[in-house]
């Protein structure tokens, strides 16, 4: 899980906001939530690609699709406010490189 989430937050740096999280004690325990739960989507999202029988020919827009599909449902069950609800499509968007070197290894 560790290079998952590095490739998150190298992913998900945002500016000013990324800089605050990175350097106060209370950002650094939003940073490590927030991470926590886009893993938590990714996994999900991940476990939907593979199980369907189009992840050959899927594309990185239909990718995203998915991502904010995911996110927004995670956001309505967990009661997710906006500007985290977009970092979190950010962040697990950003996982289209990996996802498909993850299902390439499947396919060897």
């Amino acid at each position: 899980m560790g290079k998952f989430k590095k490739g998150l937050f190298l992913g998900g740096l945002l500016g000013a906001s990324m800089m605050w999280m990175s350097t106060t004690k209370k950002g650094k325990e939003i940073k490590e939530k927030l991470l926590d739960q886009a893993a938590e989507v990714y996994l999900d999202l991940k476990d939907k690609v593979v199980s369907s029988d189009a992840y050959d020919k899927m594309t990185k827009n239909e990718f995203v699709v998915m991502a904010q599909q995911a996110v927004d449902k995670y956001a309505v069950r967990n009661g997710l406010a906006d500007k985290t609800k977009k970092m979190m499509t950010k962040l697990v968007s950003t996982q289209w490189a990996n996802l498909q070197k993850e299902l390439k290894k499947k396919k060897k």
